[in-house]
């Protein structure tokens, strides 16, 4: 079944939207699929999807990696990424990013996109100077907004005030949660 999804996300990837050629896109699927990520081959196609909001091809990368991996877009547009364990990427310090933050997101290959302790910790952390997160999992695209006093009535994800500064939405189903813009 999980599988059946991953192929169907796969299949949804159109490189040419995000700048790249159908062979620069099977490039970086076998070079993940290998392991291999931190390569110019798998990051080159892994920063032109995100700068793209194409997140269906970042997760297929992680996922054929096993790896997760995480996308931050700082206030000018400019996209770090990080890659890390099966279970955990460390969110590490970019010299030169621009706060506020546009988006972070993540993935859990292997799993449901949902907002784990760690990312819960990471959201309250970020609640000063990041706008959006996302989580991409088998089940499509979770969202959270910094809503900080904005939308009162809205759900929040809560347990501490900085998380009641975050939305909790349901995820978005693949392949409906895609693209979304980012501000270059």
């Amino acid at each position: 079944m999980k599988d059946d999804v991953l192929i169907r996300v796969a299949q949804s990837v159109e490189p040419d939207s995000f700048g790249c050629t159908i062979d620069e896109w099977a490039e970086a699927i076998n070079t993940a699929w290998d392991g291999e990520v931190d390569t110019p081959e798998v990051l080159k196609v892994q920063q032109a999807a995100a700068s793209a909001g194409a997140w269906n091809a970042v997760y297929v990368l992680s996922a054929v990696a096993g790896l997760e991996t995480s996308v931050l877009i700082d206030a000018e547009g400019t996209v770090f990424i990080d890659w890390g364990s099966p279970g955990l990427v460390p969110l590490r310090a970019h010299v030169g990013a621009m706060a506020p933050f546009q988006v972070w997101v993540h993935t859990h290959p292997r799993f449901d996109a949902y907002w784990s302790l760690t990312d819960r910790q990471s959201l309250a952390n970020g609640t000063g100077v990041l706008n959006e997160a996302l989580v991409l999992g088998f089940d499509g695209v979770k969202r959270a907004r910094n809503l900080g006093e904005d939308e009162p009535d809205a759900p929040r994800i809560g347990g501490s005030p900085a998380l009641s500064a975050w939305s909790q939405e349901d995820p978005a189903p693949w392949p409906m949660a895609w693209p979304a813009e980012v501000a270059a």
